[in-house]
């Protein structure tokens, strides 16, 4: 079901005001004019339940508002790690654009890029999403480079930096989930292969390199 914007702002407030303040409903006297209107095709649509005054989400609603809060957070710390972006007013304005774009699938692919992160740069939590799950069950399988032995071939799997700079760092030399790296040394620094191209790093780098071996 495709969703319009207006609906999901108000989703996403709605799955903050419940989830994060644990109030049990929004008063519907809150809202008026254009979003009363909403409200009305979101009861039809089986994403909230009005009783007695009272907003309350469905299972599809919560649903629904949990991953525009996924989005939305996730396009925050994209915004600031990656794009360096500091002004905090421009951050959330522009994730509330992204929010809207960053549908199933391209969610995500950012996810994996920025290492399956917690929290927001606010300190919110991210709620995690099916590639997190995945992470967990494959952890056994999943590496930082620095653990595995030379000539072991594997694939990236996610980068695992707090740091902006050291992110666009990794992704200048081409460190991109899903591709081929090969492990060349390890003293005195770690040499490794991608494509027809060789870096060296030291191990705190390659502690954030996370492989998936092949």
């Amino acid at each position: 079901m495709e969703i319009s914007q207006s609906i999901e702002e108000i989703l996403e407030g709605l799955w903050v005001h419940t989830q994060e303040k644990n109030e049990e409903s929004a008063e519907l006297d809150s809202f008026n004019g254009e979003d009363r209107f909403l409200i009305e095709q979101m009861v039809m649509d089986d994403l909230i339940v009005s009783s007695n005054g009272k907003i309350f989400l469905t299972k599809k609603g919560l649903e629904h508002g949990r991953d525009i809060i996924r989005r939305h957070r996730l396009a925050e710390l994209l915004l600031t790690k990656v794009l360096d972006v500091t002004e905090r007013d421009l951050v959330h304005e522009t994730a509330c654009g992204f929010e809207h774009i960053l549908r199933k699938g391209i969610d995500d692919k950012i996810c994996t890029l920025l290492g399956h992160p917690q929290h927001c740069p606010h300190g919110k939590p991210i709620p995690p999403g099916q590639c997190c799950k995945k992470k967990d069950e494959q952890a056994r399988q999943i590496v930082p480079l620095s653990k595995i032995k030379p000539g072991i071939i594997g694939k990236i799997a996610y980068l695992h930096t707090n740091n902006s700079t050291e992110l666009k760092k990794l992704l200048v030399m081409g460190l991109f989930p899903g591709t081929i790296i090969q492990l060349l040394q390890k003293f005195p620094s770690y040499v490794f292969r991608i494509g027809y191209t060789q870096f060296a790093v030291d191990k705190k780098i390659a502690d954030e390199i996370y492989v998936k071996i092949t």
